[in-house]
């Protein structure tokens, strides 16, 4: 599905920031236009990859907003679908943490990894999996 959002682009201390118009969230910045769309383009990929996995509702998908800090609107768009989101089984984000499945859902339940069903199958995504490692990597 197609996921469209505009955003106001404007100069603030030397990048430009990305803001998205409505209820969408806090938004992005770039060194210059090129790279702020990109960053905002990301930015909403992940925002529409969180809703995808549950972990929210995403605004209704609003347009013709008016600047209001004097920069100028863009739409972006993003095409997303829950099998774009790299992800592992559970069995296999346990291997890969070296847990059990049980601290797994563990982890899912307290909100430390993201994860969906698909079908029977309990999905990780493969980020959250990464996070987690880079995280235990920093604490040692």
């Amino acid at each position: 599905m197609v996921y469209v959002c505009e955003f106001e682009f404007y100069p603030s201390n030397g990048y430009i920031d990305a803001v998205p118009c409505g209820d969408w969230g806090e938004g992005t910045f770039g060194d210059d236009l090129i790279d702020a769309v990109e960053s905002a383009a990301d930015w909403l990929k992940e925002t529409v990859d969180d809703h995808l996995m549950g972990l929210g509702d995403l605004p209704p998908m609003v347009f013709g907003h008016e600047p209001t800090h004097g920069g100028r609107v863009i739409a972006v768009a993003v095409s997303r679908e829950l099998s774009d989101i790299a992800a592992m089984t559970a069995a296999d984000a346990a291997r890969a943490l070296g847990v059990s499945d049980a601290r797994v859902m563990q982890l899912v339940e307290a909100g430390l990894l993201d994860s969906w069903k698909d079908g029977g199958r309990r999905m990780v995504s493969k980020a959250s999996v990464e996070a987690r490692l880079e995280c235990a990597n920093m604490l040692q």
